[in-house]
C-alpha cells in the first residue's frame, strides 16, 4: 500500500467520501469531525511551514467570501499593523495566519474556532451578503478548514505518522504510542487498558 493510500484511509479519501460525506446530523458525524480535527492538529504540529501554508491556501479558497472576510477582520484585529493581511485572498490569509501560528502554536485553532472573538460587536463583514445586518460573530470555520487541509495532497507526506501519535491516542484508547526513547518503561499507552496484549493481571 502506497503512502498516499495509507493517508487516504486516515482522512477518508480512499473510501470515496468527498461528495458523499455524512450528514452533520448522522450518528457518525461527530466522530468523523473529531478525527479530522485530530489529524489537523497533528498536521500543524509536524508539517513544515511551507506545507502548512499550502494546505491553508487550499482550505481558505474553499471558504465562502463572507467567511474569509471574517478571518481578515480577526487577523487585522489581532496582529501588528506591519504583518496584517492586505486582503481576504486565500494566499494572503494563509501567509499571515501561518506566520502568526509560527509565533503562537495555538493561534490558528483559536482563530478558526472563533473568527469574531475580540472584534467589536458592531462590526459587520463588508460584503453584499451582510446587507441584512449580519454581525461578525459567526459560526466556527475550524471544521471545514481542517477537513480540507487534511485531504490536501500536500499534506500526505506529513500525515503518515498520525496513527502512532498522541493526537490519535486521544481518539483510540487502544492505540499504543511509542515514545522517542527505548521501548519498555519509557513508552506510554493511551487509556487505562495497559500495554496492548496485557491481560490486566499484575502477576
Amino acid at each position: 500500500m502506497s503512502i498516499r493510500d495509507r493517508v487516504g484511509r486516515l482522512t477518508g479519501r480512499a473510501s470515496g467520501e468527498g461528495s458523499s460525506r455524512k450528514s452533520a446530523n448522522s450518528p457518525d458525524s461527530s466522530g468523523e469531525q473529531a478525527r479530522e480535527l485530530a489529524l489537523y492538529t497533528y498536521l500543524l504540529r509536524v508539517a513544515p511551514p511551507e506545507v502548512v501554508e499550502q494546505v491553508h491556501r487550499e482550505a481558505f479558497a474553499a471558504l465562502p467570501l463572507e467567511q474569509r472576510e471574517r478571518l481578515l477582520l480577526r487577523l487585522r484585529h489581532d496582529l501588528p499593523e506591519a504583518v496584517r493581511p492586505a486582503s481576504s485572498e486565500p494566499a494572503e490569509l494563509a501567509r499571515t495566519a501561518v506566520a502568526a501560528h509560527h509565533d503562537d502554536h495555538g493561534y490558528l485553532v483559536r482563530l478558526l474556532r472563533r473568527p469574531g472573538q475580540g472584534v467589536s460587536e458592531g462590526h459587520t463583514v463588508p460584503t453584499q451578503s451582510t446587507a441584512a445586518g449580519g454581525l461578525l460573530f459567526a459560526g466556527s470555520v475550524l471544521e471545514p478548514v481542517a477537513a480540507t487541509a487534511v485531504r490536501s495532497a500536500a499534506a500526505t507526506g506529513s500525515l503518515v505518522g498520525f496513527g502512532n501519535s498522541p493526537e490519535a491516542a486521544q481518539l483510540e484508547a487502544s492505540i499504543f504510542v511509542r515514545s522517542p526513547g527505548a521501548l519498555g518503561h519509557s513508552a506510554w499507552e493511551a487509556g487505562a487498558g495497559g500495554v496492548a496484549g496485557d491481560s490486566g493481571g499484575a502477576g
